[in-house]
Order: C-alpha cells, then sequence, then structure tokens
C-alpha cells in the first residue's frame, strides 16, 4: 500500500461538520486504494502544541507521520474567517520543508459564504509558504451538511464538490 495521507482535524469535536467531511473524503481516498492516518487536537498534549514544542513526546508520531506521508489535508471549522486556532497551532509544529512538492488540501466548513473566500485563500497562502501542490480548497457551508449520527448528507452541488476534491487530490497522488 502507498504512503499514507495524513489528515489533521482542528474540531475539538469527533462528530463535527468539518471532521466528518474529512473522514468522508478519507473513505472515497481508501476506496481508491490509498490510506488515511487521522490527528485531532486530542491526540496531542496541548501544552505541548500551545507552547511549539516540537520535539515533544506528544508530537512525534504526527511529525513522523507528516514526513512519511503521501499527502497532507487539513480541516477544519470556520468560527472568525478563517482555519481555527487549534489547527494553526498544530500545522505551525511542521517543519518548513516537510511537505515540499506534495499534494495538500484544505477543508473548511462556513457559516457565512463570506468566509468560504477568507478560508480558501488563507488555505492558499499556507500551502505555499510549505510549498506544497495544493489542490482547490473543498469549502462547504454549513446548511450544505447534514449530520444525522455518524453520517452525512450533502445538498445538491455539495456532493459534487467533495467527489472533485477526493479525485483533484487522487489525481496529484498517481501522476
Amino acid at each position: 500500500m502507498s504512503r499514507p495521507i495524513v489528515f489533521v482535524t482542528g474540531s475539538p469535536a469527533a462528530t463535527s461538520r468539518s471532521t466528518l467531511v474529512a473522514r468522508r473524503v478519507a473513505r472515497e481516498l481508501e476506496a481508491r486504494d490509498l490510506s488515511a492516518t487521522f490527528f485531532s487536537l486530542a491526540d496531542f498534549d496541548a501544552a505541548d502544541v500551545f507552547h511549539g514544542r516540537a520535539q515533544a513526546a506528544s508530537v512525534a508520531p504526527f511529525l513522523g507521520a507528516v514526513a512519511r506521508a503521501a499527502a497532507l489535508v487539513l480541516s477544519t471549522p470556520v468560527y472568525k474567517a478563517t482555519y481555527a486556532g487549534g489547527l494553526k497551532a498544530i500545522v505551525d509544529l511542521i517543519p518548513p520543508d516537510a511537505i515540499v512538492g506534495r499534494p495538500a488540501l484544505g477543508i473548511a466548513t462556513v457559516k457565512l459564504e463570506a468566509h468560504a473566500v477568507e478560508v480558501a485563500t488563507a488555505y492558499a497562502n499556507l500551502f505555499r509558504f510549505f510549498r506544497a501542490a495544493a489542490t482547490e480548497a473543498l469549502v462547504l457551508r454549513d446548511a450544505e451538511v447534514t449530520i444525522r449520527g455518524d453520517s452525512l448528507t450533502f445538498v445538491e452541488g455539495a456532493e459534487e464538490r467533495v467527489v472533485s476534491a477526493v479525485r483533484a487530490i487522487a489525481e496529484s497522488l498517481r501522476g
């Protein structure tokens, strides 16, 4: 099997829209014989993350996974115009040259349509800093995603954007 795609979810809730959308993307990629490894805020000692302790024991598995990853996917709810601070703190632990040339996808769920452009731009700038091969961000409005238990349903058009994001990252890995 290929190197895994590392997913980082920036929501503290395992059942948030952004986390469940990331898990849906991962399932679609796994159906294409790719593998996924997940990290969330709960996987780290909060003090290590917020004090930027990249050498800490709670951070080492994450940085090792990123170093070996075929691609990186970040997923976040948007509270204040762009990706969540917890996600940003985790991303700040990644060395600047860790994902050079590798595919990267940003996923976000937003309440306000105006935040869609902001978070897509923020992801583009972040991935440009890392010199990653960024695909177009997958941004879904909260109203486009309904949670039923641990599954999602999408309004018309949203499902197609999810499939398009999956296709883009899979083709980047195969190309």
